[in-house]
């Protein structure tokens, strides 16, 4: 309960009525001082009341702000624990497997290089095979050598009839030469025309390899390295700023707790003050005697004046008692 809604007590003795009396008069004076230490008190209550207010309202300030800036660092220092070093540790893979795949790369493009060069050989000794059967080929059908190629196939062309009769085939041991000579004319012609087809195959892969420009990712890997450290660095420095402010707002929320508590302290002292001085003045206003209701009211009575005499009044003692 507040005191200040107490009313302290004025010119009406609180509907007492006094006598007009030396010593009402003396009672009077010191009751006005106390009636005005008693303003004054109850001016300091409400001073301190509103500086209690205050001092409240800036606790809940400061208590919200602390939980909102620790909530906020605890946000970014989690995120940098956990994407941002997961983020590095990522990147830190990508770059040793980059690494090795470039070096792969290489090798794959130079062995893909010289099987092109090996096929390449390959296709020029196939096409000197190939027209070497055509040359054979030419020079067995050629009208010259009819007599050897009836001899060796059995085949006179028209320039060659007859001498079959008389040339002697029994000693000639050239069985299948026909096929074996078709043999020579067909299998160099395919392989020519296989080894074609691998040599262009082979040079569209050595193509693919080249425009497919893997030397690209180094580049790429780089630039992902980088922004990734300037990420990591950007949430490490607001973490560190933030637990900066977390302690700079753990601060400022104590010292509103502590002023806080002051406050509260000194508005019970004044509020106490107050009581006191306000029980005075009423005790002053409207004394409590009723000692005339007991017995020994005489003796009651001469305890009293003894009191009053020797509060209120700069007299000499007396020898005889009251």
């Amino acid at each position: 309960m507040n005191s200040t809604n107490q009313n302290p007590p004025g010119t009406n003795d609180c509907g007492c009525v006094g006598k007009n009396t030396v010593t009402q008069g003396i009672i009077n004076t010191e009751r006005a001082v106390y009636c005005d230490l008693l303003d004054t008190a109850g001016g300091s209550v409400l001073e301190y009341q509103e500086k209690y207010s205050g001092t409240k309202s800036l606790k809940n300030k400061k208590k919200k702000l602390f939980i909102w800036t620790e909530k906020n660092y605890q946000a970014f220092r989690n995120l940098d624990i956990t994407k941002g070093t997961s983020l590095i540790q990522f990147n830190e893979s990508i770059k040793e497997a980059t690494t090795g795949f470039l070096k792969d790369n290489k090798t794959l493009s130079d062995n893909l290089k010289d099987v092109l060069k090996k096929i390449k050989e390959v296709a020029i000794k196939t096409k000197e095979l190939h027209a070497a059967s055509c040359d054979l080929k030419r020079c067995v059908n050629d009208g010259c050598n009819c007599n050897q190629k009836g001899t060796l196939t059995g085949e006179w062309g028209d320039k060659c009839k007859g001498n079959e009769r008389r040339i002697d085939t029994s000693k000639c041991d050239c069985d299948k030469v026909k096929d074996k000579l078709e043999q020579l004319y067909s299998i160099p012609e395919k392989l020519n025309s296989y080894v074609d087809v691998l040599y262009k195959s082979a040079a569209d892969v050595v193509g693919i390899q080249v425009f497919s420009n893997v030397g690209t990712l180094e580049s790429l890997q780089k630039n992902l390295y980088d922004s990734a450290k300037a990420f990591e660095k950007h949430l490490a420095d607001t973490t560190k700023k933030d637990g900066d402010d977390v302690k700079k707002a753990q601060d400022d929320f104590v010292k509103s707790v502590q002023d806080h508590a002051k406050a509260e302290a000194a508005l019970y002292d004044k509020r106490g003050d107050f009581t006191g001085l306000f029980n005075t003045a009423a005790f002053f206003c409207c004394p409590d005697c009723r000692c005339i209701e007991k017995e020994n009211c005489p003796d009651r009575i001469c305890e009293i004046c003894k009191e009053v005499k020797n509060t209120f009044c700069d007299c000499p003692p007396e020898k005889k008692p009251c």
